[in-house]
């Protein structure tokens, strides 16, 4: 569908065709979703090929507007609004919350302003008008501005993630592992997605490129994020990847060609190509598409504005994809001297991932990855880590992506400390979440600074990013995206994505979530034996008291947290166990004092041990939230 018309209500698994959405038209009319009451009024979009593109913007909760902005200048694949939205009855739902947004002006004071350029200003104004910048300095808020106050945080521009799968979701449900979940309708993707979208907000990250997704689900977030029913960063999305058929064939460079052109016309910004295998806990990187293949995948894509990744674990699929043209290459290992220069002289961008091998050796359990496939991961992290350390010191442009799929999502960061392991400043690490990505999006000139002109994309941090890259990763206080505060994180506001800062005092609509978070990273470390994780999830002085039916005789326990700890570490034999809980109730007390209750399993070799209720007592200290005690209740499944 073009530009002007909302997009169709897609099709709920085969339960048939839901409705075409109302066709926009002028400004001011309305359109009906698949015929489910009025979907609120949908403005006019430019037509393609203006200079800017301009459009409504909606409230989710106390958000306000974080939805479609305008555009200027040309962008590589700019069609948010060219694609179908393919979802089902559950997303229409979401198209009924949003509401008009506030246009106020706003002034951000910080202690300091920092980009990837250098500059610094200290006690710092920044003035923004609805979605954009208008100036960067130390005069005072113009009159009649809403003043948002950051005191001694530091603010730096808004991440760029260059890798990431939003559509992967899992809901750790007993008895599910990510991979192999039954198959969902798009439209419950697309809801339960959300919750990625949210996450990786939380990181610093407001915009994405997302590669890869199946049922045009990235599709479907796109469109409902920049039409501002969905919260969630900017995303710049592939749709599904070209790859080689199972079982192998003749090389069939003219398929490709096809494959390419039917994703643009499908609504993607980028066309992805798997060039090799290798994903999850496999690191092979046996090459899977000839160098023919891929230069015709990306010829067509360019012959139509748009830019292609190609997707290699090995050093041979590296090479070709480099000498094919490729906008950027995602992974690899053993990056010859040949190919790194290939990379310079072409600006080719290198997107590593060296994270998120990291984080399948951590999340092994969660996958149910076999022991023998951790000591692979491992080798192929320090090659990686090799490879991005010799492409850097010759002059590659390399950016920050994540590859985050399922449980990563709110570790989208984690890349920089490889990257300033790799030789680079922290300054130079965030120019790889900033400028270097925007300008291989074709964004150059609204993404990745702090500018005039430059949407109001705005990170708070608690600390020097010059000094420390620790800063970007795990010390965000305050987001910003597009004019509007998404996250809120300062001392006296608890939680995470959902808050408008002009929405009042108190706990925000996040809380909740990060609240749970807070306690099931506790309960994967306590099921992990990652003890001194365990320690720093819990408050000073915490207690616990446990409460078990063993045989039918109740016993219980009371010990400090560290007694309770030690006698833990004494164990020579512990079993790593899962523990999901359900029917999660949490109560805020106040910014500094909450409470969870809910049901538990405990699950070993994905058989249910024992079962009962958990209690936890949370309380923030020094700005995040620790647990200061945890009282549960036991008994054995019958």
């Amino acid at each position: 569908m073009r530009m002007g018309r909302v997009g169709r209500v897609g099709r709920a698994g085969q339960v048939g065709q839901v409705g075409q959405a109302g066709q926009a038209g002028q400004a001011g009319q309305a359109g009906h979703v698949g015929r489910v009451g009025q979907a609120g009024r949908a403005g006019r979009a430019s037509q393609a090929g203006q200079a800017s593109r301009a459009g409504r913007a909606g409230r989710v909760g106390q958000v306000g507007r974080v939805g479609q902005e305008a555009r200027g200048g040309q962008a590589w694949g700019d069609r948010a609004w060219s694609s179908r939205v393919r979802v089902g009855l559950s997303c229409a739902l979401l198209l009924l919350l949003a509401g008009p947004a506030s246009a106020a002006t706003k002034a951000i004071r910080a202690a300091l302003v920092v980009d990837a350029s250098g500059r610094a200003i200290p006690n710092a104004v920044i003035v923004v008008d609805k979605d954009r910048i208008v100036s960067v300095g130390t005069s005072p808020p113009p009159a009649g501005a809403e003043v948002i106050d950051l005191g001694r945080f530091t603010v730096v521009p808004g991440f760029i993630d260059a890798h990431t799968h939003m559509t992967y979701y899992w809901d750790r449900a007993p008895g599910t592992r990510p991979l192999g979940q039954p198959r969902r309708p798009g439209g419950v993707t697309t809801v339960l997605a959300a919750e990625n979208a949210r996450l990786t907000l939380e990181t610093g990250v407001t915009t994405v490129r997302d590669l890869g997704a199946s049922n045009e689900v990235d599709y479907a977030m796109r469109d409902l994020i920049n039409m501002g029913k969905m919260i969630g960063p900017r995303m710049l999305v592939a749709g599904q990847g070209l790859s080689a058929p199972r079982g192998g064939g003749a090389p069939n460079p003219q398929s490709y060609r096809e494959q390419a052109e039917a994703r643009i016309a499908a609504g993607s910004d980028w066309v992805k190509v798997y060039g090799s295998r290798g994903s999850y806990q496999s690191v092979d990187t046996t090459q899977t598409l000839t160098f023919d293949e891929m230069k015709a995948a990306v010829d067509a894509a360019h012959a139509k504005n748009h830019p292609v990744a190609i997707h290699s674990y090995g050093p041979s699929g590296v090479k070709d994809a480099v000498r094919a043209g490729a906008d950027s290459v995602e992974h690899g290992i053993d990056l010859d001297d040949e190919t790194i220069a290939e990379m310079v002289k072409r600006g080719t961008v290198w997107v590593p991932t060296i994270d998120h091998n990291r984080y399948y050796v951590e999340a092994k359990d969660e996958f149910g990855f076999a022991p023998e496939t951790i000591s692979p991961l491992q080798a192929y992290i320090e090659k990686n880590l090799e490879s991005t350390r010799r492409a850097f010191k010759a002059g590659v442009k390399i950016a920050m992506g994540s590859d985050a799929v399922y449980t990563m999502f709110g570790q989208n960061t984690r890349e920089l400390a490889w990257f300033v392991k790799a030789g680079m400043t922290p300054a130079q690490a965030l120019a790889s979440a900033t400028t270097i990505p925007a300008a291989m999006l074709g964004r150059e000139r609204d993404l990745g600074a702090i500018a005039p002109g430059y949407f109001a994309d705005l990170v708070a941090v608690d600390g020097d990013p010059r000094a420390d890259v620790d800063v970007l990763i795990s010390k965000v206080r305050w987001v910003m995206k597009a004019g509007d505060v998404v996250v809120d994180r300062r001392p006296g506001r608890s939680g995470g994505t959902g808050r408008s800062d002009a929405a009042g005092g108190g706990v925000d609509d996040g809380a909740p979530a990060t609240i749970q978070r807070v306690v099931e990273a506790f309960l994967l470390h306590l099921g992990d034996h990652e003890w001194d994780k365990v320690a720093a999830d819990l408050a000073p002085k915490a207690i616990v008291i446990i409460a078990r039916d063993r045989g039918g005789e109740w016993t219980n326990s009371y010990q400090t947290g560290d007694e309770w700890l030690a006698a833990l570490r004494r164990n020579p034999n512990p079993t790593t166990f899962r523990e999901p809980i359900s029917n999660v109730a949490v109560t805020i007390d106040s910014d500094r004092l909450a409470y969870l209750r809910a049901d538990f399993q405990v699950v070993r070799d994905g058989q249910p041990q024992s079962k009962g209720v958990d209690q936890f007592t949370l309380v923030r200290e020094g700005g995040a939230w620790k647990i200061a005690a945890v009282a549960y209740t036991s008994m054995p499944v019958r």
